[in-house]
Formats: structure tokens, sequence, C-alpha cells
């Protein structure tokens, strides 16, 4: 049955015969005349060679026994073609004797004009055009029972005295070839795509076009340079992708595409795909000439948001309010002055350590002091000259016993209201002469920010006349003291005076040199958690990391990416399904770094993040000098040209990229890449495509007429 259904198939439906039947354009150029488990020898001429379009180095070639013709009648061992690709020239038995012929030619006729020795006689003419090509063995194409082509990586067997007839493939077997994904891969990537919620699988995308070399005069002339590269997007989904390159050699162009062919995927499968790009140039989120004026902002314009450490239009601030944002500003504080180094006083240390977590509303009493030392906090932001919204206010909780004391305690109101007598009339006078605004009951007002300010240093001021916290004089809210310890300290801060004796301490000038750069009035109280949502909604976040200190940069990209993963993680170990996210990420060299500490932010994304949903696209110069844990985890490899020996040594480790060491290294042409990909079993030399804006633009249109569900168009930011 199955030998009928053989016989049956012609070369058209076959589609092993189609990669290697001249008809279809694959071009004969020689026989094998060595072969073994890794390598062959092929025995070419020079008229084959010229009839085929030339065969490039690094290129492919296909040896088989095959007879398209009788394919049936084959004998089933020979039913395969095994892929080679070039890798050098090799000696064979005819080149000493054409060396002799060569020297004796130019010795005998030294006034020659004729560099192809057309001159000489055909005998020797046609000995000459002989040599020999050294072929690395990819692996072998071969049908299964059901028909279907199939790859697998090596040769089973090779026969001594069995040679095989080598070809070049033909543009449409060159598509195959580069293109193939095995049928058992491909079904798992169509089960992980619905597994991932997709509605269909993802399409695959174009890339870019088959490149052998630099010099590409005749893969055009052989209509290979039009050869589309394709990648499978799921290729890239909760895996790691390494780009690598010299600068301006096309290395954010291929990110450009990715994010593109992302972006239309999700719309196309209807999954959301979130992507943030921390974009240290400032190319993807604005525009620039090299991208015809546009930029990934614009193409996706209605799906993106920009974020900058700086007020412009059209973005949204990426520095933190240290105001709403307790715990963060807090850190970025105690951290940085720890970091400086210098003396800090007992007063200055409970300031750094303080604790921000809300206690249960239920408990009234913890919930009170939870908002005095809040409103203690930003009265110190205040007073270290940290700017505010113009309608922010601090609101505090004082019970009529402290606002009656403040009375007593303090001339100043005692002059201005002299004819309060009462403790009714006291209490007003005390609330009148801080700007004190009732906020609720239970005593709860709402100050200015200088009225708080003002407020605050009085209640330190009685505080101390009183003898402090540790005396029984001190403020008393009925029966209770009611500043601790802690929070005295905390209004030492805010005056700059010591509560052991009331000198001077490292205050104000100190927590604002620490971290002003890193907050900003109109900024979130949340920035990382803003960003996690706008990515579960499938959009494109762009960090423009290309104005602000580096500290900044460095910083706000750490903890953005450490959000995301913790997020992330904890709702994969509850049980849920995390977002689908692609981080990106230039410079990588600087964040995953070969003496990086593994359990550091950046190393964990790249290392543990595949497993939560996480892809990490990152790019770099220096591919020595990413972590090689995380280099030995990568899926997925577009790199173009390098310049240096020991970093084609140190990527030649991985993969077959040590056949590519040469053109690495000499080939400095814009977007000439070699990609490995996961689908692939091979590294493909590729030119990338140009990223076209308006191309880019008409396929988005056409993708968001798909009708996915997840998909709302986002107003553009003013």
């Amino acid at each position: 049955m199955i030998a009928n259904t053989i016989k049956q198939m012609s070369a058209v439906t076959n589609p092993l015969v189609r990669l290697v039947d001249e008809a279809a354009d694959s071009r004969h150029v020689g026989f094998t005349i060595h072969s073994s488990y890794g390598e062959m020898v092929v025995m070419t001429n020079d008229r084959w060679r010229q009839e085929a379009g030339g065969i490039p180095m690094n290129s492919y070639l296909l040896a088989s026994s095959l007879n398209p013709s009788e394919y049936g009648s084959t004998d089933p061992i020979d039913r395969r073609a095994v892929l080679l690709r070039i890798v050098g020239r090799t000696e064979i038995a005819t080149d000493r004797d054409a060396l002799r012929a060569i020297m004796e030619h130019f010795q005998d006729s030294p006034k020659t004009t004729d560099p192809a020795f057309r001159g000489m006689e055909p005998i020797s003419f046609g000995m000459l055009q002989w040599s020999g090509i050294q072929c690395k063995v990819l692996g072998t194409f071969y049908l299964d029972a059901d028909h279907r082509l199939r790859f697998g990586a090596d040769v089973e067997d090779f026969f001594a005295a069995r040679q095989m007839k080598v070809l070049k493939p033909g543009p449409a077997a060159l598509e195959e070839i580069v293109n193939f994904v095995d049928p058992i891969r491909l079904k798992k990537a169509h089960d992980d795509a619905k597994a991932m919620g997709m509605g269909k699988p993802p399409a695959s995308f174009q890339i870019g076009t088959v490149r052998f070399t630099s010099a590409n005069h005749m893969g055009i002339q052989a209509k290979q340079d039009s050869v589309p590269v394709k990648l499978f997007p799921g290729d890239f989904l909760a895996r790691r992708t390494a780009v690598f390159g010299m600068t301006r050699t096309g290395k954010s162009n291929t990110t450009k595409t990715m994010v593109s062919a992302v972006a239309l995927s999700a719309l196309e499968t209807d999954l959301p795909i979130g992507q943030v790009i921390f974009d240290i140039n400032g190319e993807y989120s604005n525009a620039n000439n090299q991208d015809e004026g546009s930029s990934i902002a614009d193409v996706f314009g209605d799906n993106t948001v920009r974020y900058r450490a700086s007020f412009a239009t059209g973005f949204r601030d990426v520095r933190v309010n240290f105001y709403e944002s307790l715990d963060m500003g807090r850190q970025f504080i105690a951290n940085n002055l720890r970091d400086e180094g210098g003396s800090m006083s007992e007063d200055l240390q409970t300031f750094v350590s303080l604790d921000f977590e809300e206690p249960d509303p239920a408990d009234f009493s913890a919930k009170t002091r939870w908002q005095r030392r809040v409103a203690i906090y930003q009265c110190i932001l205040k007073a270290a000259g940290y700017p505010h919204a113009s309608a922010f206010k601090i609101e505090f909780s004082v019970g009529k016993p402290i606002l009656k004391e403040l009375y007593s305690a303090h001339a100043p109101i005692q002059n201005e209201f002299p004819s309060a007598t009462s403790d009714d009339e006291r209490i007003q006078a005390a609330i009148k002469f801080f700007s004190l605004s009732p906020a609720g009951a239970n005593g709860v007002y709402r100050a200015s920010p200088e009225d708080a300010v003002t407020f605050w240093s009085t209640i330190r001021d009685v505080e101390k006349a009183k003898g402090g916290p540790a005396d029984d004089r001190g403020l008393r809210d009925g029966k209770k003291k009611w500043l601790s310890i802690q929070e005295y300290a905390l209004l030492c801060v805010l005056v700059g005076r010591s509560s052991k004796n009331d000198g001077p301490i490292r205050a104000a000038n100190a927590i604002r040199n620490a971290a002003i750069q890193f907050h900003s009035a109109t900024g979130s109280a949340n920035v990382a958690e803003d960003i996690y949502g706008l990515l579960k909604e499938g959009r494109i976040v762009i960090v423009d990391l290309s104005v602000g200190p580096p500290s900044v940069r460095e910083t706000m990209a750490e903890r953005i990416a450490r959000h995301v993963f913790d997020k992330s993680s904890r709702i994969f170990t509850e049980g849920g399904t995390p977002p689908r996210v692609v981080i990106y990420v230039e410079e990588a060299h600087n964040l995953i770094g070969k003496n990086s500490d593994l359990n550091t932010t950046w190393p964990r994304v790249a290392k543990e993040g595949a497993k939560y949903g996480i892809s990490l696209v990152y790019a770099t110069q220096e591919p020595s000098s990413i972590h090689p844990n995380i280099l030995s985890n990568t899926e997925n490899f577009f790199v173009t040209h390098l310049n240096n020996d020991n970093e084609i040594k140190g990527l030649s480790r991985y993969y077959d990229f040590e056949d590519f060491s040469e053109s690495l290294k000499r080939c400095q042409d814009v977007g000439f890449a070699r990609i490995k990909t996961l689908s692939s079993n091979f590294t493909t030399p590729t030119q990338i495509l140009l990223f076209e804006p308006k191309k880019v633009f008409a396929s988005y249109m056409k993708a968001k007429a798909s009708g996915a569900a997840w998909f709302k168009p986002l107003a553009v930011e003013a």
C-alpha cells in the first residue's frame, strides 16, 4: 500500500523530490568524493558553478542519490537529501597537477593577456576547472510514514562507494530549506499557542531575505537575494533572544521589526502581548531620520504609552511621586544615603528605617499612628525641597488635648489670639493659627505642606521643652503619651536638630541630594504597577532613557523589571496565568554582565522569566560580556558584524556560529545578520528587512480590522 502511494507521488506532490529536482531550478554543481558523519567533500567544476550562478561561502548544497523521475523505484536508503553548508575550499588529488599546469602556462606565455587561460589547449583547460569544496553536514531531509517532509539534524550513515550528486538549491527549494519547521515541532508550537490563549496559531512573518556573502552580485543574478526568511512569532514568546553586533550594523532595526511582528501577531491571534522597551537612545519613542521620520510610537500610536524622566509633551513621567509612593520614595532616599557614606545620626537612621505598611483600618489606634508617621515624612520631604502639586494637602489626626496644649505652650498663638479663655476657644485658636481644615470626624485635619511643616516643627519644639517623649511632662492625649520615640526622632530630622543634645544633624540637604532626581510632582504613586497594568492590556510601553541622570535611568529600569518579574511569578505560583510580556533591553552588558549576581533582578528575568511568560530580548556589542549562564539559555540569536576575535570566539561556542567566524569579522554591511531561532535547526545568513513605518502601519491597520477582542485604542497622550 505504501509502495503504491509512493509510486503515485509526482515530482509536484513529493516535497523531497521538489528539493532536488533540476526542473525546479536546482542546479547540478558536483559530486561527493568523500563522506563522513559530520563533513563531506564535493568535487565541482567551474562550468557547473558558472551555470548555477556561483556557489558562495556559507551557502547551502543538497547531496542526494535520488533520481527525481524514478523516486518509486529508488532504493529506500537513497530516498534522502543531505543538507550541506560550504565552509571552505579543500585540496583534491588534481590540485597539484593544476598548479603545475598554471605555472607552466604563464612561464611559456609571459605576454599572455588571457587571465582565464582560454588560449590554453582544451584538454588542459578542462582539467584546470576542477576543485574541491569542504562542506559541513547540517542534516537530512526525508519523508516520514505519512509522506511529510522531515528534517533530522545529522546523517544516519554514509557509504564510501556510493557517491551522491550535489545540487545548488533553486529559489523555491532554498525558501523551503531556510523556512522549514519540522511537523512535530510545528504541532508543538501550535499547541503552545493554544495553551497561551491564542485564538489561532500566529502566522510566520518575514524578517529578511537570504544573503550568504557581502559581495552579492551572483546572488542577485541567481534571484536568491529575494528568497524570504521567515520566523515563527511563537519562538519569541517566553524565550530569550540575543541581538549582537557593532553600533550602526542594524541591531535597532532588527528589534523594531520584532516589536512590530509581535504587535501584529497579538492582534491576529487575539492574545494581548505586552511589550516594554527600555529605550537607551530614544530611537523607539521619537521620530528619526533613519526611519522615514517615524518611530514605533508613531506607527502604533493608539496602542503605545511613552515614559520619560522629564516633563515632555506626549510622555508620562517615569519618576516617582514621593509624596504618594511612600515606601518607594523612602527606599530611594535610604539606599542613596547609605551609598553616599558619611555618618548618620540615630534620628536619620530612624528615618531611613521607616515602615509604611498600612495597618488594618479597623485598628483605629494603629491607623492614627500610621497617618502621623506619613504626615511627618511628607513634611520632611517639603522641608528638603521636594516639589509637590499646588493642590496637595497633608492629612493627620490631632486630638483636642494636643491643640489646647499647643495654645498654652506656644506664645505666638497666644499673641495672635489673646482673648481665647475657654478650652474650646484655645482649640479653635490653634486650628486657625496653623490653618488646619477639618478632613473628617475624629479630629482629622488637612493642611498645606507649608502649614503642616510649621505645625509639626512647633510640636517638636513644645515636646522638647517638656522633656521629650521619654519624660512624663511630654505632650499627652488624655492619659497616654502622644508622641512615640520614633515620631520624635522624625520631628528632629524635620527641624535638623538632634533629639539628644539639640545640636545640628544631617537632614534636609542630605535628604534632598540623595534622591530628588528620582522624584516628580507629576509622577505616579507606583509607576511600575501602572506599567504592569498596561502590559496586561497588551500595550507597547516605551521607557525613554535617553534623558535624565544615568542613575535615574538604570534604577527605574531595574525597578520596573523587578516589579514585572515579581508580580508575574506571584500570579504563577498562586495558580494563575501571568500575562505574556516581552522586555527589550539595549546595552545589556551593563545589566546582565558576566560578573552579575544571578540572584539580582536582570539575571533572574533572563534565567527564570520564561516560566512566568516573560520574554527577554537583549542587545549588546559585546557577547562575551554577557553572563555565560544567560547565553547558554538563550534560544534565539541575531548576529551582525563583530570586530573582535575574542567576541567571535566566545560566540562560536554556541550552535553553529563557528561556521561564520570569518564573515562576522569581515562583513560590515548594515543589517547582514546570521539568525538562529528556536524552530530552526541551523543558522541562516540573512539580510534583515529595513523597518518601513508606512508598510508596517498599513499592516497594523489591517490587523486591527481582524477584530481582536482585547484591543481598545488608547487616547493619544497630550
